[in-house]
């Protein structure tokens, strides 16, 4: 078949902010090798072990051999030659034990040196102060223990070993896509510590604070224009009365209503999501405090200040304070932030950039130009691989959609009803890619590293309807001009339900303007005569929802652009004959409906949406190898880890004794001995190098919460991250959009 992938030229470059050598320092290097050789020694003994004849042992024999100590030379029957070979090894095993202790503890004294480097280095000290004020509080106190280097160690590994777009330590950058041009791929950058821009933003909570500070006060509400959202295309009662011109108080005044009662009313109606007005900011501006400003600002100039506009013009000042600000600075700020709007404690399971009050995006110097061999490989390569996991997609909406149908009967209902008799619907899976996998893993030895799934199936079908997702992409090469078409593993990272080249990735971007024009052009193209539907949220995350091409359903939240066509919640319905559910517009219910998609991870989404793309499901197995198609890697190879064979931390054997402990688990289970552990109860994974005692501490206490972790290989290796500062090494990622037609628009 023909792969009708479209890929967008421009790409969003994530990287880490500081170097994988990070983490790397709080690592028992020597400890390490010395271990290796313990282990391989071990090995290497017992197998001598088994190929002893059959003597008659004494059981302090039976101790010796068992514990793997030399034997007496006198007073045995044992064969010379294989008693000369077992003390020569046993021996040799001794004196390394003698060599790790002394290791360790040279080691131990280097990474504590390196800990105190943490501590006292002000980039790091910034970035725990942007992403956890108390720990940051904790370091500036001077807490020392157990406790604070493992939370030093936590943070290393997360600014080392990710990349995640959070301020300085996690900049945006951008890469364009050139496929006719034969030349080698470039990378240009400034080096890690020029930051081009910053920009601090506020999260969700404090908006919403400003926002019920702004409509508690009655003269600012009386000159607000009320208007229905599109969650209500139709009305009665008082909002009836709101057509989206008049002010508040103009409308008591035209209907005799007491301006009281109109504002109890309008109140009433923001509450539950019924109405807006022209002083709340959109949903989907990315400056909601400046436009904000700019409203009230026209108030205050016709002589109507307010405390509200005071508070506002007091934010901004505070956000554009805030980037330049030092780590001891930024608290202050959070704080006087906190006290001047009553914003609500942020919960744990908030998107981590919303936990603290303030979060800021940067931009980086890194441009990268993706040429000839790599560009066509992100094409024609990493194209077949999406097939697999779009067609796995059309399948699990399809099998989801049939359970919803069936649970509807033959009728058709409003959404709103839907959602309130079918609202516990689940994601009905596909079984499709997952039998494939595991029919491909019945046919290879189980200790295969790597699964050609190419070798094993056929290209499948195109999905139905149009595919629109985001693929972080990770090329496993230490120089992208060193990339090798059909060989350097292009590793397909995070998978994403949507194109998120989006205004807020955007905002640096020189030409964001034309570079959205273009997506929308593209996605438009994709969707051919489908006709799909935003939801857009109350913003929840100090991130604006996402919105593409198509209808808006404001459900909860509001879009900025006024011109963008609506439709309200009372004119969606599902019409279902038992066997298929479809979204229509009741005005028009010939024309079918399907929901954008952005992460809503409910079945009645997914059963009325576009194909959503996931990760495929792997088996439930021990191991799984890492699978590919060619070389794009569809998942990195995993393990299943009991979490109850993990070494917990012993007075007795001490360090060493853990690091030889680990050492062997993971010689037993053919582990790598650097690798990404993920507890089913965490939303993101832990990187975990075995010869660093401080990261095999967070593993303990993550195993402590699920009886079995998943582990991945690290790939790309620290050693192929292809972006680099001198000697200094980071991970990154390219975002990529891919875009396709389905087959009902082909």
């Amino acid at each position: 078949m023909t792969h009708s992938w479209t890929m967008l030229s421009t790409l969003v470059l994530r990287s880490a902010g500081f170097p994988w050598q990070l983490v790397e320092s709080l690592r028992y290097t020597h400890s390490a090798e010395i271990v290796a050789e313990i282990v391989n020694m071990e090995d290497h003994a017992r197998t001598l072990a088994q190929q002893l004849p059959g003597v008659r042992l004494s059981r302090g024999d039976q101790s010796k051999l068992r514990t793997l100590r030399p034997l007496a030379i006198r007073g045995n029957n044992f064969p010379e030659q294989w008693l000369t070979e077992w003390n020569k090894l046993t021996s040799g095993l001794a004196d390394k034990h003698e060599q790790l202790a002394e290791a360790v503890t040279v080691d131990a004294a280097a990474v504590t040196q390196a800990f105190a480097a943490l501590r006292s280095d002000e980039r790091v000290g910034e970035a725990i102060a942007c992403s956890s004020p108390p720990a940051y509080r904790d370091l500036s106190r001077g807490v020392k223990g157990a406790r604070i280097r493992r939370q030093l160690a936590s943070y290393a590994q997360r600014f080392g070993a990710k990349s995640e777009t959070m301020s300085f330590f996690g900049p945006i950058n951008y890469a364009d896509l050139a496929p006719l041009d034969s030349n080698q791929s470039t990378v240009t950058w400034r080096g890690h510590r020029v930051i081009r821009d910053r920009e601090a933003h506020t999260a969700a909570r404090v908006l919403h604070a400003i926002n019920q500070i702004v409509d508690a006060d009655d003269n600012i509400l009386s000159d607000a224009i009320p208007r229905r959202k599109t969650l209500l295309s139709t009305a009665s009662g008082f909002p009836a009365l709101v057509d989206g011109c008049r002010t508040v108080g103009e409308i008591a005044r035209d209907e005799a209503v007491p301006l009281s009662v109109a504002l109890d009313h309008v109140r009433a109606g923001l509450r539950s999501g019924r109405l807006t007005h022209d002083l709340t900011p959109p949903s989907t501006l990315l400056d909601p405090w400046g436009w904000l400003d700019d409203r009230l600002s026209q108030r205050t100039a016709a002589g109507h200040p307010s405390e509200a506009h005071d508070t506002v013009i007091k934010v901004r000042k505070l956000l554009t304070a805030y980037p330049s600000a030092s780590a001891p600075a930024k608290l202050a700020l959070q704080e006087d932030l906190d006290s001047m709007i009553k914003s609500g404690q942020a919960s744990d399971d908030r998107f981590y950039n919303d936990r603290v009050v303030v979060h800021e995006a940067a931009v980086g110097t890194t441009e990268a130009t993706l040429r000839g061999d790599l560009a066509g490989d992100l094409l024609k390569v990493v194209a077949p691989a999406l097939d697999l996991l779009a067609y796995q997609a059309d399948l699990t909406r399809e099998s989801t959609n049939r359970e919803l149908a069936a649970r509807l009967g033959n009728r058709v209902v409003p959404l709103a009803t839907a959602l309130r008799e079918v609202g516990d619907l689940t994601v009905q899976t596909a079984d499709w890619l997952t039998d494939i996998i595991t029919a491909a893993l019945q046919r290879i030895d189980p200790d295969t590293a790597v699964v050609d799934l190419a070798e094993h199936l056929d290209d499948p079908p195109a999905p139905r309807d149009p595919v629109l997702c985001s693929i972080d992409m990770l090329p496993a090469t230490g120089d992208l001009a060193c990339y090798l078409p059909g060989s350097t593993p292009l590793v397909l990272g995070d998978i994403h339900d949507a194109p998120l080249l989006t205004p807020w990735a955007l905002r640096f971007h020189p030409d964001s303007q034309h570079v959205l024009l273009d997506r929308d052009a593209a996605i438009e193209a994709a969707l051919g005569t489908q006709t799909a539907v935003n939801v857009i949220p109350r913003r929840s995350t100090g991130l604006p929802p996402l919105e593409f091409p198509g209808l808006v359903l404001e459900l909860g939240g509001t879009a900025a652009d006024t011109t963008r066509a609506r439709i309200g919640l009372d004119a969606l319905q599902v019409r279902s004959d038992g066997k298929q559910a479809i979204l229509v517009d009741r005005a028009d219910p010939e024309r079918s409906l399907l929901f954008h998609n952005g992460e809503l991870d409910s079945g009645l989404h997914t059963a009325l949406a576009l194909p959503r793309i996931r990760r495929a499901v792997l088996p439930d197995l021990p191991h799984v190898p890492r699978l590919t198609w060619h070389n794009a890697v569809l998942s990195r190879r995993t393990w299943k880890l009991p979490s109850a064979e993990i070494p917990q931390p012993n007075i007795k054997i001490g360090e060493t004794g853990r690091l030889v402990a680990t050492a062997r688990m993971c010689a037993a289970r053919a582990l790598p001995t650097r690798f990404f552990a993920k507890s089913p109860t965490e939303r993101k994974p832990i990187f975990v190098d075995t010869a660093t005692p401080s990261l095999l501490d967070a593993l303990t206490r993550l195993a402590a919460t699920c009886e079995t972790l998943t582990v991945s290989e690290v790939l790309p290796t620290p050693e192929e991250a292809w972006l680099r500062d001198g000697e200094l090494r980071f991970a990154a990622e390219l975002r990529c959009v891919y875009l396709r037609k389905g087959a009902n628009q082909t």
